[in-house]
């Protein structure tokens, strides 16, 4: 369902999957009980992530929930306190942490300042550096 609902997400501005975006995961492999990964976890499958950037050099990448963050930022804030910022990434990339899509089916509201209401800022503002971009 999370995977259903990223794809509405950016096809509410536009993007698709088949054309425009590349996803892949912070991990290779899902931790028993989809607990959230060990720091060796994440370390044992780093090299390989790290490989996927260097071969496709992203422009804009998009960390969607609390592991891609953690992944890639040392922050002590919460998601919800830097989502919908950018940060410097790797090969000269621009980051954006974004709510993940199934922390959005867990928060059904659409009002203003929920995390449905966020996720709407935050894709249109991908789309416009992505736009930048093309």
């Amino acid at each position: 369902r999370a995977c259903q609902l990223l794809d509405k997400i950016l096809a509410s501005v536009g993007l698709s999957r088949e054309k425009d975006v590349y996803i892949c995961n912070t991990l290779k492999c899902r931790p028993p009980d989809n607990r959230d990964p060990l720091p060796t976890e994440k370390e044992a499958c780093r090299p390989f992530l790290d490989a996927q950037l260097e071969i496709l050099k992203p422009r804009l990448i998009i960390l969607c929930g609390r592991v891609a963050l953690t992944s890639f930022l040392t922050h002590e804030k919460s998601i919800s306190k830097i989502r919908g910022q950018w940060f410097d990434g790797p090969y000269g990339s621009k980051m954006m942490p974004i709510f993940h899509p199934s922390y959005l089916l867990r928060n059904q509201s659409k009002a203003v300042g929920s995390p449905k209401w966020l996720m709407w800022q935050d894709i249109q503002e991908i789309k416009r550096a992505y736009d930048e971009l093309e």
